[in-house]
């Protein structure tokens, strides 16, 4: 008769072979390539307690002068440890960005609420190679983590993925980088955006305000600076015609001269200390000086009649003094 082997031994081969290829296909995940956009995951980062460190999360490899089509880094940090905090920076590295000019790290997006790690770039070196007779650099992508945190880093990029960079093209992924302390840090909270808004239909901005110059706005648009506009058309829903009604208390100069002198600024306009401290609302602002402008115009309206009463009185008056003279 023949024997087999024992079916409990058969098992116990095949789950081990069955775990040892997960995690081999688990291990693999760290880096994917999807068509040529290439994505790495490093393994986790902290700070030692409130000690901020360092981690060299990758290393670039570009030419100095020429163009090149890899220059672009995506680098995402996924804060582990303290709740939600996410950010997302690119870094720039293509003809007249590293190449011909400085690299250009930009913040492009932050969520959540905790943010204690930033993207910085280290000095760029010489490689041993050259391209077209001009050098060959690298340059270090470093990830700072402050206050106990810990990162999950996800890198994704065009560049050949090497183990050692050696000429343009290429980067080196630090799976388990070394960290060195470092001082403290601010974190950046600015995001290196810019708006594009397109289209032939009408856009809204449904709730919220609107800052520019202001991270603070108070007011559905808050301008910190100058607008520059060919025509401004502001709504009102009242005039200031009834100053010319019958009834109207005109006060006499007297009273305007006496309320000036002892308030230094016109009646019912603010001073200036409070143009300083609260601004001004256009609306009602421009109705003000309409007023004071109609006020301005009665009262004008007055001299004038008591000039013309006065000019008459005073050609009476000689033509008396004439005849008297006869």
């Amino acid at each position: 008769m023949k024997n087999f082997p024992d079916s409990s031994k058969t098992y116990r081969v095949l789950f081990s072979f069955l775990l040892l290829f997960a995690c081999v296909s688990l291990s693999g995940q760290i880096h994917t390539d999807q068509n040529g956009i290439k994505t790495s995951v490093l393994y986790a980062i902290s700070a030692n307690q409130a000690q901020a460190r360092r981690f060299e999360v990758a290393t670039i490899g570009y030419n100095s002068y020429h163009w090149q089509s890899t220059g672009i880094l995506i680098v995402e940090l996924f804060n582990s440890h303290y709740g939600t905090g996410y950010e997302k920076y690119t870094v720039e590295i293509g003809y007249s960005q590293g190449a011909q000019g400085d690299p250009v790290v930009k913040l492009i997006d932050s969520q959540g609420m905790y943010h204690y790690a930033k993207v910085t770039l280290g000095e760029p070196y010489d490689l041993s190679t050259s391209y077209n007779n001009q050098k060959n650099r690298a340059i270090p992508v470093y990830v700072d983590v402050k206050y106990h945190s810990t990162y999950k880093v996800r890198l994704t990029y065009l560049r050949a993925r090497v183990n050692d960079v050696t000429t343009l093209n290429q980067i080196k992924i630090h799976e388990t980088p070394t960290p060195i302390d470092i001082p403290d840090f601010t974190i950046p909270t600015t995001l290196d955006n810019h708006i594009r808004v397109a289209g032939t239909g009408d856009h809204y901005i449904t709730n919220g305000n609107v800052g520019i110059g202001t991270s603070t706005p108070k007011e559905k648009l808050d301008v910190a600076g100058t607008i520059r506009a060919k025509e401004v058309k502001v709504e009102i829903n009242a005039g200031a015609d009834y100053v010319f009604d019958k009834d109207y208390d005109l006060k006499p100069l007297s009273a305007i001269e006496e309320f000036v002198s002892e308030n230094k600024h016109l009646p019912e306009i603010p001073s200036e200390k409070e143009m300083q401290e609260d601004g001004l609302s256009v609306n009602e602002f421009q109705i003000k000086l309409l007023k004071k402008i109609e006020e301005l115009t009665l009262y004008i309206i007055e001299q004038d009649k008591a000039m013309k009463t006065q000019n008459k009185n005073i050609e009476r008056l000689q033509q008396e003094l004439d005849k008297l003279k006869q």
